[in-house]
């Protein structure tokens, strides 16, 4: 009686154990799945979000790339006008041209979102490899593209508009963008002697290339911000 007794003891406290097992391991999985809902709901949110941040982004950056093409397209509409003649280049606004050749700008994005996601560690709720790969690499050509924007800087601060001031009418050439309201100069115009000036060629010719430097770190953005936002856009129809 007594082994009966103590069989009985042993295998009542093995199913305690048991049942305590796999009441653990339910209460786990219940967790896990809870986890996993409530991380998949926050990842919804945070591809929503990118989805909105990158679409501001991609219309900002398309205004970017036009208006620098623009840029690109004067700069190369001057360089093709050196050595005409004073007749020839009557027929051309130089000084809108000029203007426009410097009127270059930055293009600043939206970070907010990609920001959050890594200071707060909650890029790891993104369960796409591919899409964490490119917030990185659109972290990594920001980079780039403001080395771009500062070697173009550098070249129209440094080496241009120096030059410019020493040797053209600045108050016609700034009649075309801030300082139209100061009019144009009483001095009479020297701009059109520029391009018979191998130096301005080159002048030139660096701020063409500086231009098309900073587009084509641009256009590099462009590809990105098409590709996170193939990447979230099914998110923003749920």
């Amino acid at each position: 009686m007594k082994e009966n007794k103590l069989t009985s003891y042993l295998l009542y406290a093995v199913g305690e154990i048991v049942l305590v097992v796999i009441g653990i391991i339910i209460a786990v999985q219940i967790n896990t799945w809870n986890d996993a809902r409530l991380n998949h709901r926050k990842e919804r949110v945070i591809l929503k979000d990118l989805y909105q941040e990158f679409q501001i982004n991609k219309t900002k950056l398309d205004e970017t790339i036009r208006h620098h093409q623009s840029l690109a397209e004067a700069t190369s509409k001057i360089m093709s006008l050196m050595g005409e003649s004073e007749a020839v280049l009557s027929q051309h606004n130089l000084d809108s041209l000029i203007y426009l050749s410097l009127d270059y700008t930055d293009f600043n994005a939206s970070q907010s979102v990609i920001m959050e996601l890594i200071s707060s560690g909650k890029l790891n709720l993104i369960s796409s490899d591919e899409l964490r790969a490119l917030i990185f690499e659109w972290v990594s050509e920001m980079d780039e593209k403001k080395e771009g924007y500062e070697t173009m800087d550098q070249i129209s601060q440094m080496q241009t508009l120096p030059y410019l001031t020493q040797n053209a009418t600045m108050k016609d050439i700034d009649f075309y963008g801030l300082g139209k309201t100061n009019g144009r100069s009483k001095f009479a115009s020297k701009n059109h002697l520029l391009f018979q000036d191998l130096v301005f060629e080159n002048q030139m010719d660096n701020q063409f290339w500086g231009i098309k430097n900073y587009i084509d770190k641009l256009h590099r953005l462009e590809t990105i911000i098409d590709n996170i936002l193939k990447q979230t856009s099914n998110q923003t129809a749920k």
